[in-house]
């Protein structure tokens, strides 16, 4: 059995890399640095072996450069001209020489400076991209430490309070094949126009009118096989 690769809480990121609260969240949020993992609180972790090469003092010298890039010169002032600005080592994260960083971080910077002292006025793509940083950063960390992630629950939780239950999506359709919509909904917990809606949300194909008026269920037409999502995920709520 492998040991947990080490991790160090945000207290210890601020400890280690000699940083205030401020410039950490200015860090997340051009992905300089990001949390790869969670503790049971949610409180984000992070990569300890990044953390480290961090705090090597080449490396600490760049960070304070990375929150007040000169975007004219493209490079920091200490630098001397024709001097290459590279990473030194390949770390768990996206440093700030990649292009793709450097391009968020000139349109987040610009966009901060003009709008000061107002936050910055796109939250939502903000916290987009730190998201997207942060499933970038926890998905090379797992590969690096071959950690293999549980497989998410493709069932889905219907009903209310006591009632509620989970289910495949081949159990909703089996369930509305076999009682009408109103049965259905009542073992289910939730009303007739409830459960029209979620089938139709995960494409489960409903009986026709008059479906269940056949005395003889072999006269019934079959109930259909289930329609592919198409890359859309199937787990939700309905209540």
């Amino acid at each position: 059995m492998t040991a947990a690769p080490p991790l160090y809480e945000e207290h210890e990121v601020l400890e280690r890399l000699q940083l205030r609260g401020y410039e950490l969240e200015g860090l997340l949020n051009v992905g300089i640095i990001a949390p790869v993992a969670g503790s049971p609180s949610g409180e984000p972790r992070y990569c300890a072996e990044t953390i480290d090469r961090l705090a090597v003092p080449q490396q600490r010298g760049r960070l304070p450069d990375v929150l007040w890039w000169d975007f004219e010169l493209n490079k920091p002032g200490y630098m001397p001209d024709g001097a290459p600005w590279a990473r030194v080592v390949d770390l768990l994260f996206y440093p700030f020489d990649d292009e793709e960083q450097q391009s968020w971080a000139r349109r987040y910077y610009s966009l901060k400076k003009a709008c000061a002292p107002f936050p910055y006025p796109y939250p939502e793509r903000l916290a987009r991209y730190r998201s997207r940083m942060e499933d970038r950063a926890t998905k090379a960390f797992e590969r690096k430490h071959r950690i293999k992630r549980p497989r998410k629950s493709r069932k889905i939780s219907v009903g209310k309070r006591h009632l509620r239950r989970d289910m495949s999506r081949a159990e909703l359709r089996d369930l509305v094949w076999s009682e009408t919509l109103i049965r259905a909904g009542a073992v289910l917990g939730i009303s007739e126009f409830a459960l029209r809606q979620l089938c139709k949300r995960l494409l489960i194909p409903l009986p026709t009118r008059g479906h269940f008026n056949h005395k003889d269920p072999k006269k019934r037409p079959p109930k259909p096989a289930l329609m592919p999502l198409n890359g859309r995920k199937p787990s939700g709520t309905a209540s």
